[in-house]
C-alpha cells in the first residue's frame, strides 16, 4: 500500500461532488422495450465477464470510503440476477452507505419485494410507460401489465418508497400522462416522466416522438386545470426536477436530459455489469475496473483508476434533438 493522502470525497473535473453510484448487476432483461433495445438487439456478454457479488461489493465499499452515500441497482433488469437480496444485504452492510435503491420493470417484483426490503433495499423506481395492456405489450415486447401492477403493489406493501418512470413518447403514450399520474397518486407514490435520449448511436431514437419537459408540464396543467409549481431536485437523489400540482400535495417528477439540461448538478457515476466505470451516461469513456481486480490490483490501483476517470469527466453531454450526439452504448447495457 502506498502512503498517499486519503480521499474522503470524490470530485470531478468541474468540482462536482460524486455521492451516487449506479450499479448495473446484469446486462440481461426479461423485456425488450423498443426505446431501450436497438432494433438489431444488444449482444449479451458471457456470464463469466459479469462482476461477481464480491467484486461489486469491493468497488462499492471503496467508493463509500470516498464519499459515495447512495447506491442504485440497475440492469438490464436487476431482478433477473440470481440471489439479488444477498447482494443487497452485503451492500447495506457497508459503512457510509445511507440508501440502496433499484430501478426495475417490476415483472418479478411481486415475489421479491419483501425479501429485498428485508435485506436493506430502500426504494424502487418502476418503469411504467402506459396502463393500456395492448400498447404495453407492444412497447415492452414481452411485458405483462398485470404482473407489473402486482409488483408495484407488493413493493408498497413491503414498505419500499416507490416511484413510476415513464419514457414520454409523442404518439405513443402522450395521451396517458394524466392517467399515469393518477395511477401513482391513488397509491401514494410518485409519478415521473423521462425524455427519450439518443442512446445506441441514435438507433432507438425517433425525433418525431420527442416530448419535451415543457410539453409534459403543459399537457398536465391543461388536463388538471391547475398550475405546476417548481420544487427543484431532491438533493442527492438524481436529476429529476419535481413539480407540485396547484396547492395540493400531489407531485410529479420530470427528467429532462434533452431540453432542460441538468449536467451542472451531476453527482453520479455508473458501474456496468462488466466492471466498466462510466462517468457520464452520454459518453463512451470508461475505466476498466474489472481488469484491475482480476489482474490482482489493490485498492490503491482501483482508487487511482476511479479518480483518473473523474479527472476527465465531461462538463456535459452533446445530445441533439435530431438524434445525434449520443453514445454508442445501449441503455440496456448501462442501466440508465
Amino acid at each position: 500500500m502506498r502512503n498517499l493522502p486519503i480521499i474522503t470525497q470524490l470530485v470531478d473535473a468541474q468540482a462536482r461532488k460524486i455521492s451516487y453510484l449506479r450499479i448495473s448487476v446484469t446486462d440481461r432483461c426479461n423485456y425488450e422495450c423498443t426505446y431501450c433495445v436497438p432494433e438489431d438487439g444488444a449482444q449479451m456478454v458471457r456470464r463469466q465477464l459479469l462482476l461477481s457479488f464480491e467484486e461489486i461489493v469491493r468497488i462499492a465499499r471503496l467508493c463509500a470510503g470516498m464519499g459515495v452515500r447512495r447506491l442504485r441497482l440497475t440492469g438490464g433488469e436487476p431482478t433477473v440476477r440470481k440471489d439479488l437480496s444477498v447482494l443487497v444485504a452485503q451492500l447495506a452492510a457497508i459503512e457510509g452507505i445511507n440508501e440502496i435503491a433499484m430501478t426495475s420493470n417490476a415483472h418479478l417484483l411481486e415475489g421479491m419485494a419483501e425479501p429485498l426490503a428485508a435485506a436493506g433495499l430502500s426504494s424502487v423506481n418502476v418503469s411504467l410507460d402506459t396502463l393500456d395492456p395492448g400498447p404495453f405489450a407492444q412497447l415492452t415486447v414481452r411485458g405483462d401489465i398485470a404482473k407489473v401492477i402486482r409488483g408495484i403493489d407488493a413493493a408498497i406493501a413491503a414498505g419500499l418508497r416507490v416511484s413510476t418512470n415513464a419514457v414520454a413518447l409523442r404518439g405513443v403514450n402522450d395521451k396517458q400522462l394524466l392517467a399515469l399520474c393518477e395511477f401513482a397518486w391513488q397509491r401514494g407514490i410518485l409519478p415521473r416522466f423521462i425524455e427519450h435520449m439518443p442512446m445506441s448511436g441514435g438507433d432507438a431514437y425517433q425525433s418525431s416522438q420527442h416530448l419535451s419537459a415543457a410539453a409534459i408540464r403543459q399537457s398536465l396543467a391543461e388536463e388538471l386545470g391547475e398550475e405546476l409549481h417548481a420544487i427543484g431536485q431532491s438533493a442527492g437523489r438524481g436529476p429529476a426536477q419535481y413539480w407540485r400540482i396547484g396547492e395540493s400535495e400531489r407531485r410529479v417528477g420530470i427528467i429532462s436530459a434533452m431540453s432542460e439540461h441538468f449536467c451542472a448538478t451531476c453527482n453520479r457515476v455508473r458501474l456496468s455489469a462488466t466492471g466498466q466505470l462510466h462517468t457520464c451516461l452520454a459518453h463512451d469513456d470508461t475505466a476498466d475496473l474489472r481488469a484491475i481486480m482480476r489482474e490482482g490490483g489493490d485498492d490503491d490501483a482501483l482508487s487511482d483508476a476511479i479518480c483518473a476517470a473523474l479527472a476527465i469527466k465531461r462538463d456535459g453531454h452533446q445530445f441533439q434533438l435530431d438524434g445525434a450526439g449520443g453514445p454508442r452504448k445501449h441503455m440496456i447495457s448501462i442501466g440508465g
